[in-house]
């Protein structure tokens, strides 16, 4: 039965991720390339994350990774503001028009998924709820914090 459940997790996780991948393509500000979009997400949950923070979640080098911050802060949905501890670290937040962009992103991913289960009855929706719950709790004390900041 641990093997249905991972052949299961294997193909329907890559379904749900296209799917959103696909959407927030299609919805994004036209000002932002995707993967200024998903530095854009990464700052966001990340507060203060240093520039070698997004280069690795990107999976880019450190000036790939420079340019595509600089074009958020020339948009001014970043800032990029030298690390207290050490100057040569560069630390990064979002800016008011950031957050806002950010945060209606978010908006409109959660309105497609709400969308996409909605026909579901309520018995249905509480039981993806009680699973994404427990894969919660499986996978999030194995998984690295994206940047553990205080």
């Amino acid at each position: 039965m641990p093997q249905d459940c991972a052949a299961e997790l294997l193909e329907v996780v890559p379904m749900v991720m296209r799917a959103m991948r696909a959407e927030v393509r299609g919805h994004r500000a036209p000002e932002l390339s995707m993967p200024q979009f998903r530095a854009l997400a990464f700052i966001g949950r990340n507060e203060g994350a240093m520039l070698s923070d997004v280069a690795n979640f990107l999976g880019q080098s450190l000036p790939a990774a420079s340019k595509l911050v600089e074009g958020l802060v020339a948009a001014r949905f970043a800032i990029r503001r030298p690390d207290p501890t050490d100057r040569r670290k560069i630390s990064l937040t979002l800016s008011p028009a950031g957050r806002a962009k950010h945060e209606a992103i978010l908006t409109h991913a959660r309105s497609f998924l709400s969308h996409k289960v909605e026909h579901l009855g309520e018995p249905q929706r509480s039981a993806i709820v009680t699973a994404m719950k427990t894969l919660r709790e499986v996978f999030q004390p194995c998984q690295p914090v994206e940047v553990a900041r205080t």
